[in-house]
């Protein structure tokens, strides 16, 4: 009965919410566009039809706003209830999911009227005419970031009156480190696109325009997107940071939780993936002019097509250097050396899968363009290959190498340090099985295309697509899913090989150990290796040894 009340409550409250907020909404664009008009700004609203709005907008807020009110008492009543009551229906999922979907669609719609409002600020300060514009968005902004802000403070209040209660909210760890993400990578794309045009067309060499047109046409979208992304984003980590930092049990949970750490290492491996794509446009060109099938585009050919993608690369790589640095600080600051290790070891891992997926569609994408290039009986069919085809194919499989490489290179070393430990470990587990299954999806779907074509000629119809792409990537996802099932099996016996759990000690915990560091010196050319080899097969059992690595000694 308790739930059909709160479902009816909150149901009502967001459906009253969204007239109240039109009704504002529309009654603050009807002012603003008649303060435009009487200072001489263009309207293109006439005024019969403005004043039909305005009654509507008057009508909605005068009928919706009472019930909003009213229901939104009726939500608050059981809050001046005994304790247990109270706490009962703060974190109860109706009232976290109404607080939730406001915050989500008022933040995301006010982000965007805020948007606007940027893009027509700057056209009235180049083209003054076009003011009428700015009244909507602007009204929009402010009625829509004051719902935001009412609904984040009476969140808060039940955050903070009901620590033990909503310290697990999912709900509320997902509203806002999912849109910590979304708003780093706009953030990061906006601040690029910004900065290209900028550069772009301050050393462009194309015809002279009206530069009011150009900075209107070009620079004010990236800029207005620069302003809004980092209000949204602004208000999202400071939310953020409250909540690490509020008393436990609220904080305490929040700073455990894994959910901030996988904000950190998605945007990481987003901006990673997004530094390898243009890294690989750029070098696309180099490749193509190697070949001698370069297409520049209009203007300057370095600038547009070279310098552009790498003046982008930088926020993104800026935002991938914070995120990783933030990420590893506070799992150390708050979880210790280990989680410390695992965050560290999770961001190798993400970056190499990263990686490798550029490298497997890159090496798909070279043997196909191969095909492609042999198949082309014209030379210009073969220019056209290599530019669309052989020259991004190259260029993507050159940067996810450079990606790849040092990744993995790093991933060996560790797991060569202590092979035993760190093939039990979730991240190592969860990049081989990840990398495994979509190996597996892949090679199927490409066999199944493959069996497809033969079909089709074996039954005498016409084939009109090519199967190049389908035998490039069977080939490619059966290398991939070999090494990676050879890697698993491996892993596995390494685990099982693993001696078993000291007992315990007065039935509760582990028995004690201890730890003696031991420095190990021998002859220049030595096999360090093989000699901690020959020390670990004569160990005593439970005992261990960890190689931490090799330094000369002083002469």
């Amino acid at each position: 009965m308790v739930n059909a009340k709160r479902l009816y409550v909150y149901g009502v409250l967001g459906a009253a919410l969204v007239l109240v907020l039109w009704g504002l909404t529309s009654i603050l664009q009807w002012a603003g566009r008649s303060i435009a008009a009487a200072i001489g700004s263009r309207d293109v609203v006439g005024a019969d039809v403005a004043l039909d709005q305005l009654s509507l907008a008057i009508a909605l807020v005068v009928v919706a706003a009472p019930i909003w009110a009213v229901h939104f008492w009726l939500a608050q009543q059981p809050l001046k209830g005994a304790p247990e009551v109270a706490a009962d229906e703060r974190a109860s999922p109706a009232r976290a999911t109404y607080f939730y979907l406001v915050l989500t669609i008022a933040g995301g719609i006010a982000l965007l009227q805020l948007y606007e409002s940027v893009q027509e600020i700057l056209r009235v300060a180049l083209t003054p005419e076009q003011a009428w514009g700015l009244a909507g968005s602007i009204a929009g902004a402010a009625v829509l970031g004051a719902a935001w802000l009412g609904h984040v403070w009476w969140r808060r209040a039940d955050l903070l009156a009901a620590p033990a209660r909503t310290a697990n909210d999912w709900l509320t760890r997902a509203y806002v480190y999912s849109g910590l993400f979304i708003l780093a990578v706009l953030l990061a794309f906006w601040v690029g696109s910004a900065a290209a045009v900028l550069i772009g067309e301050l050393v462009d060499a194309r015809a002279m325009r009206d530069p009011w047109e150009t900075w209107q046409m070009s620079f004010v979208g990236p800029a207005a997107g620069v302003v809004g992304a980092t209000v949204g984003w602004s208000a999202q980590w400071f939310i953020g940071r409250w909540l690490i930092r509020a008393d436990p049990p609220l904080g305490a949970a929040h700073r455990a939780s894994r959910t901030r750490t996988g904000y950190f290492l998605a945007v990481v491996l987003v901006c990673a993936a997004a530094v390898l794509a243009l890294f690989a446009s750029s070098l696309r060109h180099v490749v193509a002019e190697g070949f001698g099938a370069w297409r520049p585009t209009d203007g300057s050919r370095w600038i547009e097509d070279l310098a552009l993608p790498l003046i982008m690369v930088v926020p993104f790589a800026v935002a991938w250097w914070w995120h990783w640095w933030q990420g590893m600080r506070e799992a150390l600051a708050f979880g210790g050396r280990q989680r410390h290790e695992n965050v560290r070891r999770s961001g190798l891992y993400g970056l190499a899968f990263v990686g490798l997926a550029g490298l497997a569609v890159g090496a798909a994408w070279v043997i196909e363009a191969v095909l492609a290039y042999a198949d082309a009986s014209r030379d210009m069919a073969r220019t056209e290959v290599l530019w669309d085809e052989v020259a991004p194919a190259l260029a993507t499989l050159v940067v996810s190498i450079i990606l790849w490489a040092p990744a993995w290179r790093l991933v060996r070393r560790d797991f060569a340090a202590t092979p035993a430990l760190v093939a039990g470990t979730m991240p190592r587990r969860a990049y081989l099985l990840l990398v495994s299954g979509l190996a597996v999806v892949a090679l199927m779907g490409s066999v199944a295309f493959i069996a497809y074509h033969v079909m089709r000629l074996l039954l005498g119809v016409e084939v009109e697509t090519s199967s190049a792409w389908p035998i490039a990537a069977a080939i490619v996802a059966g290398v991939v899913l070999a090494y990676h099932l050879w890697r698993l099996r491996l892993d596995a016996k390494l685990v099982a090989a693993q001696p078993e759990p000291l007992p315990l000690v007065d039935g509760s915990e582990p028995a004690a150990r201890v730890r003696e560091t031991v420095e190990l010196s021998a002859p220049a050319g030595t096999d360090l290796a093989d000699l901690n080899e020959t020390i670990r097969e004569h160990l005593p059992e439970g005992v261990e040894i960890r190689v931490t690595g090799e330094s000369p000694e002083p002469r």
